[in-house]
């Protein structure tokens, strides 16, 4: 079959290979370059380890309750054996992406991309790759905050792979990551501080279902501050003095093993010479594109955390594959992200898809809010899982399905549910008339909508 033209795209993560093999289906040539291991931050430093060591601490977790039940729980646990089920965990799913890849058609070349003109790509000033496309998919990066001594702390990446369970961390920030973060060393005994610039950790989800994840952290034996902001850090690895200011400005600092910093992530953009093809970038450091992933250079495009919307490993994907159709149709197609369902994967998980109460008044829409606790949920009786919730946010005039919100050992499944029920227009009537499955998790789903 004759080639419909030449595609190159640098990032082999998920948006990266998500286009590339949704393409050469198409019948493009593509090019898919690669400055690191393939398969990008989700298989290596992101979700892959972090929810490995996440089960690691689950199962540590229950085996401290095991008495409860009737069991007689295990002593300890060997990290090193814990970080060894994570490489092999991560080692499995990844297989061999590159083979993967050549076996569809996909030329694959290792080195640092950047343009050297509108429409051409060099790989280490070695390589040319002219292109009809291209497609951004380098991924993002850890942001650590312009502070005294930052170089001392370590990042999510660090953190996936400590080669000892630290005894004290302070985590900076109090986001998905460094919640995360914070659970997981939690039940291995770590003394966690953990610091928030916010009102709240999790700021960005529901406050009725991130509480049951922060309270529980607090309940470990964590300390939380909110409002707060690193100020510096001295000392030596190991003996970290970090200080930090309160609202009020007040002035505090402490000793610590570890300091982790998880202020957020950034696009991956540097060395790629953007200015060069004709991609602008914002002032933040974003990709400048409109709302169908297309850059400044309508040639070139972009897709996932280097597009800088939702980093999720599924919605970069997604966004891969909507860039490909894109290109193959001629036609630009629009990303929905309204229903992108999230979880967090801390004790216990918080799911979501759509909107929250806070959305909805912000958008003059008025909702019918339900909330279902499983304190007398049977799976959550059977496994001591009572402080988790269920809140369901209903449109008042026609019952429309507008926002989940979960928290519970199976959060991320459930939003998932109700990801579907959203795209497919589902009402509170709806939900009430689908049975759930007892005792089971999903039961609640149905008990929220009565």
């Amino acid at each position: 079959m004759e080639s419909k033209g030449r595609v190159v795209v640098i990032g082999f993560g998920s948006a990266g290979t998500a286009a590339a093999r949704s393409l050469v289906a198409a019948g493009w040539q593509v090019t898919l370059v690669e400055r690191d291991r393939a398969g990008g931050t989700c298989i290596w430093w992101g979700c892959m380890p972090k929810k490995a060591l996440y089960n690691a601490a689950r199962a540590r977790r229950a085996t401290e309750r095991a008495e409860m039940f009737g069991l007689t729980p295990a002593e300890g646990y060997d990290w090193q054996s814990v970080l060894a089920w994570k490489w092999h965990a991560q080692e499995t799913y990844a297989g061999d992406q590159e083979a993967s890849a050549t076996e569809r058609g996909i030329r694959v070349v290792r080195g640092e991309a950047r343009f050297s003109d509108i429409d051409t790509v060099v790989v280490d000033d070695t390589e040319v790759l002219p292109f009809d496309h291209a497609v951004i998919a380098t991924g993002s990066r850890p942001v650590l905050p312009p502070v005294p001594g930052i170089g001392l702390a370590d990042t999510s990446v660090d953190a996936l792979s400590y080669p000892e369970v630290p005894r004290s961390m302070l985590v900076v920030g109090g986001g998905l990551i460094g919640m995360e973060l914070s659970a997981v060393y939690a039940a291995f005994d770590t003394e966690i501080t953990l610091i928030t610039s916010g009102p709240r950790p999790l700021a960005a989800l529901d406050p009725d279902t991130a509480a049951v994840a922060v309270e529980r952290l607090v309940r470990g034996g964590a300390t939380i501050h909110t409002r707060c902001r690193l100020t510096a850090i001295a000392g030596e690895p190991g003996a970290l003095e970090a200080t930090y200011t309160d609202a009020e400005g007040r002035s505090h600092s402490g000793t610590w093993e570890r300091v982790l910093v998880a202020t957020g992530r950034a696009p991956a953009l540097e060395g790629l010479a953007l200015d060069v093809a004709g991609v602008e970038v914002d002032s933040s450091g974003h990709i400048v594109h409109d709302g169908y992933l297309r850059t400044t250079n309508p040639s070139v495009w972009t897709a996932g955390d280097a597009a800088g919307g939702m980093m999720r490993t599924a919605v970069a994907s997604y966004e891969g594959r909507t860039v490909a159709a894109s290109i193959d149709s001629g036609t630009p197609r629009l990303p929905d992200h309204s229903a992108a369902p999230t979880c967090v994967f801390t004790s216990p998980q918080i799911g979501q898809a759509g909107i929250t109460e806070a959305e909805a008044r912000q958008q003059g829409i008025a909702i019918d809010v339900h909330t279902q606790p499983f304190e007398f949920l049977g799976a959550a009786v059977i496994e001591d899982q009572r402080d988790g919730l269920v809140k369901l946010i209903f449109a008042e005039d026609d019952g429309r399905l507008l926002g989940a919100h979960i928290a519970g050992p199976t959060a991320g499944d459930l939003a998932y549910a109700m990801s579907v029920a959203l795209k497919h227009g589902a009402t509170r009537d709806s939900l009430r008339a689908t049975i759930g499955i007892h005792p089971a998790y999903n039961e609640a789903l149905n008990w929220a909508a009565w």
